[in-house]
């Protein structure tokens, strides 16, 4: 955490051998919920082409006042970018937010 503890870095895996063989480019949107705190952010655009093996963001409050260091309830969406019409896949996390 950054910025008065309202920007989180967060990233995780891009595992490509799990993503269908037909997605050549993805993107991350990933939501941070912690006692009425809400922070929401988005990836870059990652291509299979460039053999990346994470994704990265930055999540900034949207609502409330700060995070705090500990558990934090995390949902994230990795959306294809292409081609068009693959519908996008959700997972659920429980991060440690940590003072950066």
């Amino acid at each position: 955490m950054r910025e008065a503890r309202r920007k989180v870095d967060a990233s995780g895996p891009l595992n490509w051998d799990e993503i269908p063989v037909e997605v050549a480019r993805v993107a991350v949107v990933a939501v941070i919920t912690q006692d009425g705190v809400r922070g929401r952010g988005a990836s870059r655009e990652y291509r299979r082409d460039d053999h990346e093996r994470e994704w990265w963001c930055e999540i900034e409050v949207e609502s409330g006042g700060a995070f705090a260091p500990g558990p934090a309830p995390c949902a994230g969406t990795l959306y294809a970018t292409g081609p068009d019409g693959i519908a996008p896949w959700p997972w659920l996390g429980d991060p440690e937010l940590v003072d950066g």
